[in-house]
């Protein structure tokens, strides 16, 4: 038997053999393969070989990233000499005070503000807020583009309108001449005729020629009509000069963007086209101050208001153009906030012919035209160590006002709530300048009940954005947005103690309050009576109004309190002149009404200057009211002046009408 083993037989191949096979051929142990499983050798080979080129190049990648990078950091101040003694680690000095020190321009961050700007850039989220920008960016080109293209085909619309309507014109004037010549032609024609019929004795028609006057008087309608006779018809061209679209062409930054910007965490974009690009007035590029300012209000307004409302209430806040008696400001505002347009108006009353507001939509009456006004205060309660005090003052234009008119005052800004508190001190640093702003002091606070030492207590208010200047404790819960508005729980101190914190060194100890502004919605109620009767007499002026008639029954405060405030505050001569509350006092004194800066400048002989006059003469409340007392008593019942016996409803840990 013939024994056959696979070494000594020979493979047989059909077909021309190639170079490659016969070096496979060749080659011990693979010649002994079938194709297939060459096949599957080669592609294996490939794929090694493919993993093996990969890996030299990763490793070849991270070796120069690695030099590039201790290039780098070899001049990292992070990791300077001055702090081996640690005993840190590489990756633990780069770490340490959050990892980046940022630098805007020449100016580096001291560690406190390079701390706050990373808190800015890690709350805000300014990373994800460039990509939202960037994405918006793109929508607004892209809607630009589409908006002049459609402002191009409108010009040629109406430029081809335009001509069709020249063309119109001239036609219509050719065949008015003409026709006029006819209708003279045809007028004598029709004299004629009249005149011939006149003669007739047997006519169908009364008066002669009435009948065939009417036939002529249509035939020359016809005439004229057919040349050219009518208007031009616009063919439906239905602009009229002004193209309008949605307001969807720019960039609409907020106050979350300006943080961002202050803590370098984002870029606007540059625009492409002639257009300026997105921009804020508020000076944080070329005014290192004002950058530095917006850190430290950061690092403040953290300590003070929860991260929550802090996001929330610069989500809604936006830039405005405005004017503050010739001033232009740019004030931050949310969008459709009545509030601070009404404002805006009563802080702008009278200036070049505008009407006279006494607040937001209540226009002054014509016997009003002597009440104070922020613009013309009389000049010895304000300028150096004067103190003005605005209770209530939601945005500050108030405060900026006083600011701008005033200078050197002292100005204590009080608002209670801290969206507001928060946005009126973006104002400040936006509008005024650093001087200006170390005589500006915003304090968040409400002003409470207690006395003296009491100085801790809480209230429950609502903010809402579309009313910035009403934060109160009385609002309906069916007008409660949940989508935009914020409940809040207010922290109410004693205004001593306000006071104690606001002015420390550029006023004298012991200075009196020359202004105070009470626009606080019903929190004279708290401040007023609290006062010792020293401090209250030695305020030169009370400005505001009482709030009694706007407070629902079940939120009122006791009657009692009711009294101690009216009759404290309406010896006051603005309160006296257009508070109905004052009506219950008739015959309450009322200070002498001083004369104002202007009135002073004139000399004007109807006021009393207390100035110069040792005893000035004071009127009643009934004297200096007049007709606001009209029909006092039927108000007082209606809005239960004297029948509220407690404080249960106005002390209720809630910031909605129960009732």
């Amino acid at each position: 038997m013939v024994s056959i083993s696979r070494s000594n037989v020979r493979r047989v191949r059909r077909g021309n053999s190639n170079g490659l096979q016969e070096m496979l051929d060749k080659v011990p142990y693979i010649a002994h393969l079938s194709p297939a499983d060459r096949s599957l050798l080669v592609v294996g080979v490939a794929l090694l070989g493919t993993v093996i080129f990969a890996s030299l190049f990763l490793v070849s990648g991270i070796v120069t990233a690695t030099s590039s990078n201790s290039g780098s950091l070899a001049n990292d101040e992070r990791l300077s000499t001055k702090y081996n003694k640690l005993g840190l680690s590489e990756q633990e000095l780069l770490l340490r005070g959050g990892g980046k020190r940022i630098v805007v321009g020449p100016h580096k961050l001291d560690s406190e503000e390079n701390a706050v700007a990373l808190d800015i850039i890690k709350i805000l989220d300014c990373d994800g807020l460039q990509e939202e920008m960037e994405r918006e960016w793109n929508a607004v080109l892209d809607a630009k583009k589409v908006d002049n293209e459609e402002r191009e085909r409108w010009q040629k619309e109406e430029e081809q309108w335009k001509k069709e309507q020249e063309e119109w014109e001239k036609s219509h004037n050719e065949n008015y001449n003409n026709g006029r010549r006819l209708q003279m032609e045809l007028d004598s024609v029709q004299d004629a005729v009249a005149f011939d019929m006149e003669q007739e004795d047997n006519m169908d028609i009364g008066n002669g020629g009435d009948g065939n006057g009417f036939m002529m008087d249509e035939m020359i309608d016809d005439i004229n009509m057919e040349f050219g006779g009518g208007e031009f018809n616009t063919g439906g061209f239905g602009h009229d000069g002004d193209y309008d679209i949605d307001d969807n062409t720019r960039l609409k930054l907020t106050a979350r963007h300006l943080f961002c910007l202050a803590a370098e965490g984002i870029t606007l974009p540059k625009s492409t086209t002639s257009d300026p690009g997105p921009s804020i007035s508020c000076d944080i590029d070329n005014n290192f101050d004002t950058r530095e300012s917006l850190l430290n209000l950061w690092s403040s307004a953290r300590a003070q208001i929860s991260e929550d409302i802090i996001k929330k209430t610069l989500s809604l806040v936006s830039e405005h153009k405005e004017t503050l008696r010739g001033h232009e400001v740019h004030v931050w505002y949310p969008k459709n906030d009545h509030g601070t347009e009404g404002m805006l108006r009563v802080l702008n009353s009278g200036f070049e012919g505008r009407l006279t507001y006494n607040f937001d939509t209540e226009p002054a009456e014509n016997n009003q035209d002597d009440l104070y006004r922020f613009w013309d205060l009389p000049s010895k309660f304000v300028g150096e160590n004067k103190l003005f005090v605005d209770v209530g003052s939601a945005l500050g234009l108030t405060s900026m006002l006083m600011a701008y008119y005033y200078p050197r005052t002292t100005i204590v800004s009080i608002e209670p709530a801290s969206p507001s508190w928060l946005i009126q001190n973006i104002n400040f640093r936006c509008n005024l300048s650093e001087e200006q702003r170390s005589y500006v002091h915003p304090i968040l606070a409400g002003v409470g009940t207690k006395h003296h030492d009491d100085n801790d207590s809480m209230m429950k208010m609502v903010w809402k954005p579309s009313m910035t200047t009403a934060t109160r404790n009385w609002n309906a819960f069916n007008d409660f947005d949940f989508g935009t508005d914020i409940e809040l729980t207010v922290h109410l101190r004693t205004l001593r103690a306000i006071l104690a914190e606001a002015t420390p060194e550029d006023l004298p100890l012991g200075t009196p309050i020359s202004v105070l502004n009470l626009d606080c919605e019903g929190c004279e109620y708290n401040l007023i009576p609290s006062m010792h009767e020293t401090s209250f007499k030695s305020i030169g002026l009370i400005l505001g109004r009482t709030n009694w008639g706007f407070i629902p029954t079940s939120k009122k405060p006791s009657s009692q309190r009711a009294e101690d405030t009216h009759k404290r505050v309406c010896t006051h001569y603005n309160f006296a002149k257009r508070c109905k509350e004052c009506c219950d006092f008739p015959d309450l004194s009322v200070s002498p009404r001083y004369p104002t800066a202007e009135e002073e400048d004139i000399g004007d002989a109807d006021v009393e200057d207390a100035n110069s006059v040792p005893n000035p003469e004071s009127k009643t409340v009934a004297e200096v009211a007049g007709s606001v007392c009209d029909g006092f008593e039927a108000w007082a019942d209606e809005n239960k002046l004297h029948d509220v016996p407690d404080d249960y409803g106005w002390n209720e840990m809630s910031a909605y009408v129960s009732v």
